[in-house]
């Protein structure tokens, strides 16, 4: 079983956290501290699928912000049912992974990037991590990195799919400033994922 006065306790920190921060940021140190609190050792299958559950989640929530600069590409819903695919046993991960990057590498490469398209690229960017988080079932997988770096440390290839999310709502990068993007937006969003994603993939 996980220990949920751990989790509570990590929950509880992130929003302190979340608040208290002048650009409404949840840490990467933060995040990792909360999804190893998560993680059943006894139940890795159950570890597995929670993560798949809210990195769905996520995409979800920022989905309208990829439909608003590509309204007739569903390549955010196919990768969505890829993921879900994967985890069902559906799919070979190998191929879903190739067609995901595909995917991503194909939508940056057409995409001129402005302040109207760039946020929807990091919706693509989310929605090609879930398909490849979804391949590796090993319950460790997101949280096998160093503690100590920062979001922006993993530019510009291997950013954390909650982050990139954050960064589509909030219009910019976690280093730009404030004044630059939507603090609120990203604030709430953290918040909501906290408040909300969590405890709902933990009860499902």
């Amino acid at each position: 079983m996980i220990n949920v006065q751990d989790l509570n306790g990590q929950l509880h920190a992130g929003r302190t956290e979340v608040t208290s921060s002048p650009k409404g940021i949840l840490s990467l140190a933060r995040r990792l501290s909360i999804w190893r609190a998560m993680i059943d050792d006894d139940n890795p299958e159950w570890s597995y699928q929670t993560r798949v559950h809210l990195n769905s989640l996520c995409v979800h929530r920022v989905q309208h912000v990829w439909y608003q600069v590509f309204p007739e590409n569903s390549g955010i819903e196919n990768m969505l049912q890829l993921a879900h695919a994967v985890t069902e046993g559906k799919a070979d991960p190998a191929q879903a992974q190739e067609q995901a990057s595909q995917f991503l590498q194909d939508i940056l490469f057409a995409t001129e990037l402005n302040t109207t398209t760039e946020p929807a690229t990091f919706v693509a960017d989310a929605a090609a991590s879930a398909v490849i988080s979804a391949c590796h079932r090993n319950p460790y997988y997101e949280v096998e990195m160093d503690g100590d770096l920062e979001d922006d440390d993993l530019l510009p290839d291997s950013l954390d799919l909650s982050y990139c999310c954050s960064a589509a709502l909030a219009r910019g990068l976690n280093w730009q400033a404030a004044e630059d993007v939507d603090v609120e937006a990203r604030r709430a969003f953290w918040l909501w994922y906290l408040n909300e994603a969590i405890p709902t993939v933990l009860r499902n």
